[in-house]
């Protein structure tokens, strides 16, 4: 009897054993991003899982895993933005430019903010033409009626 309980203890310290920590202690413990993404899923757990865990333990850090997902190219970039922005809807816009220095389009972004029901003017990118004013910040009116400084002709009105 003693020499199978020796067995059974021997055969116990051998046999490789995975000390994986979840996805919370690993965040708070400060682990770098690739250390959380490789334990995660040595766990078994799928990058859907991955998101909302990180987002539940420290929703900032969403942003930066957006941005190894996409830039490490763990899934589709609509896949990994809809998993993103449904776990952390309020960060949409450092979560689309994470996204962004990684590759991702426009267009892709678009998709996986309206498939994760996000506003996609939330996460839009600014526009090189930017709002109505000019170039010294005041608004401009509308050439007047008669005038030739809008569609190049006309001169003054005839009578008729």
């Amino acid at each position: 009897m003693r020499v199978l309980a020796t067995f059974i203890t021997i055969g116990m310290l051998l046999t490789p054993h995975a000390v994986n920590a979840d996805v919370a202690s690993d965040v708070n413990s400060n682990l770098p991003i690739k250390g959380i993404f490789d334990n995660a899923f040595s766990d078994g757990l799928s990058l859907e899982d991955i998101f909302n865990q990180v987002a539940a333990a420290n929703q900032g850090l969403t942003p930066t895993a957006t941005s190894y997902a996409t830039c490490n190219k763990l899934d589709a970039a609509e896949t990994i933005m809809t998993f993103a922005f449904a776990a952390a809807p309020s960060l949409a816009q450092p979560i689309a430019n994470a996204a962004r220095e990684c590759g991702v389009t426009e267009e892709e972004l678009l998709n996986s903010a309206l498939a994760a029901n996000i506003d996609p003017t939330t996460i839009g990118e600014a526009t090189a033409a930017g709002g109505g004013a000019g170039a010294t910040g005041a608004p401009l009116a509308a050439p007047s009626f008669g005038s030739a400084g809008g569609a190049g002709g006309g001169g003054t009105a005839s009578a008729g």
